[in-house]
């Protein structure tokens, strides 16, 4: 099976002639300029309720598994705290970095539920990359592609798969499961 992964033009801020005057926009100097990297159209903020026959974003991802231990991460303060105390008490865990509008992410996340509800003493932290704040956090983390897992074992990372590969990702949590 190929690896399906979306790569991450939306990672960094975008900047365009009209807010680059401003000063709560970032100089970013070495970036070029973007209209919309993303390969999702921007809905307009405006727009009512989604149609039903569409679910809403939420509900895409939501994990509805009743052992299951993963937990969405809901801001950037809080994706820090976690993983500093991950680091901090020395825990096993998964980062799992993800996307709206990424297709492998959605295709991957009933595996992630099913492996989370598998292995409840692992917890799974879902990350959706597009969070305001997380920029420079994920470019130290080299989170460049999505979805991307981060395994921890004893507070350090000792694995990483990038790409939807539900063969590694099964192979992983395995892994660091027995570790324990």
């Amino acid at each position: 099976m190929a690896r399906r992964l979306c790569r991450l033009p939306r990672l960094f801020p975008l900047v365009s002639p009209a807010s680059a005057s401003t000063s709560a926009a970032p100089k970013l100097h070495h970036l070029p300029v973007a209209a919309n990297p993303s390969p999702a159209p921007r809905l307009p903020s405006s727009a009512a309720s989604p149609s039903p026959a569409f679910p809403t974003l939420s509900r895409l991802f939501s994990s509805s598994a009743g052992g299951s231990s993963m937990v969405v991460v809901g801001s950037a303060d809080s994706f820090s705290s976690t993983l500093k105390k991950v680091q901090d008490e020395k825990l096993p865990a998964v980062f799992y970095y993800t996307a709206v509008w990424c297709g492998p992410c959605r295709a991957i996340a009933p595996l992630i539920s099913k492996l989370s509800s598998q292995y409840p003493s692992i917890p799974v932290y879902k990350v959706d990359i597009d969070m305001e704040g997380l920029v420079n956090k994920l470019g130290d983390l080299k989170v460049f592609s999505v979805p991307t897992f981060h395994f921890y074992h004893k507070g350090q990372k000792t694995g990483e798969i990038v790409g939807a590969d539900a063969k590694k990702l099964e192979v992983a949590m395995e892994t660091l499961h027995k570790q324990q």
